[in-house]
């Protein structure tokens, strides 16, 4: 949308506001942070390169599964060891895919990886890293160099704070009492709307979370019930009227404080 002109051809807004479910948070509450929000997000797509041969002769060929392990073990070294323990940053492999057979060793695995931080040097830090290693595993088991393309990327979403103040005021003023929860940063999960409030766009942003979950799930897991589903597990279910409710009350309220003096004669 930024690219086919949204603030180009359209008139561009003062405000930009939206909100997404949150396993982790209690149906019936809502959570915005007066800075990060969201963390930012790097897609890497690496395909390791091996020479395929037969199962039962792996000494003449190079195995792209065995190569492919190393890395995706590597990767949490550079978590662990490289990046500093004060700065959030996380490696995901979430797909490794190889070969078609028990007996044939493959001449490629392909490996999808998504990269988070916070901040733009350990971000840098990350992506260099690996790429360094995915290469340095290839080399030292001898394997052709891997193909190594940075697909997607999601900046880090920033509040405006004077914004966020505002209208968090305004939850806490018009919504039921105890409603608004303090925002804590509980995973990594990014979003695109960070291109609509980018710095350059002089587009002033709040983004915040509306729980999903029913309370009586976290109370469950605090008894060491099962820990509460996160998203995109096929456990995740959301509470469905509390949620929806609860997101169009807010969104309205933060939209009503924004129009001024438009707001009394709305209501």
């Amino acid at each position: 949308m930024i690219e086919d002109g949204l603030y180009t051809r359209f008139p561009k807004p003062e405000y930009a506001l939206a909100f997404h479910i949150a396993s982790q948070l209690p149906s019936g509450h809502v959570s915005g942070s007066e800075g990060t929000q969201w963390s930012g997000a790097d897609s890497v797509d690496i395909r390791v390169n091996g020479v395929a041969t037969h199962g039962a002769a792996p000494h003449l060929g190079r195995d792209p599964v065995f190569i492919g392990a190393q890395i995706v073990e590597a990767m949490q070294g550079i978590v662990g060891r490289e990046k500093g323990p004060l700065s959030p940053g996380l490696i995901t492999v979430g797909s490794f895919h190889a070969g078609t057979k028990h007996n044939i060793i493959a001449d490629h695995a392909d490996l999808q990886l998504t990269g988070r931080s916070n901040d733009r040097p350990t971000r840098a830090l990350l992506l260099a890293a690996i790429e360094r290693t995915a290469k340095g595993i290839a080399l030292a088991n001898g394997a052709p160099e891997p193909e190594i393309r940075f697909t997607e990327s999601t900046p880090v979403t920033t509040n405006d704070a004077a914004l966020a103040r505002r209208i968090n005021a305004a939850f806490v003023r018009d919504l039921p009492a105890g409603t608004v929860l303090p925002w804590q940063q509980k995973d990594m999960g990014a979003e695109d709307f960070a291109y609509l409030v980018a710095p350059e766009t002089g587009v002033k942003g709040f983004y915040f979370a509306v729980g999903g979950t029913p309370q009586a799930a976290f109370d469950a897991a605090a008894r060491g019930g099962p820990p509460v589903p996160g998203h995109h597990s096929g456990l995740f279910k959301i509470d469905p009227e509390a949620s929806i409710v609860t997101g169009a009350t807010a969104m309205t309220t933060a939209v009503l404080e924004l129009l001024g003096p438009q707001r009394t004669a709305a209501r």
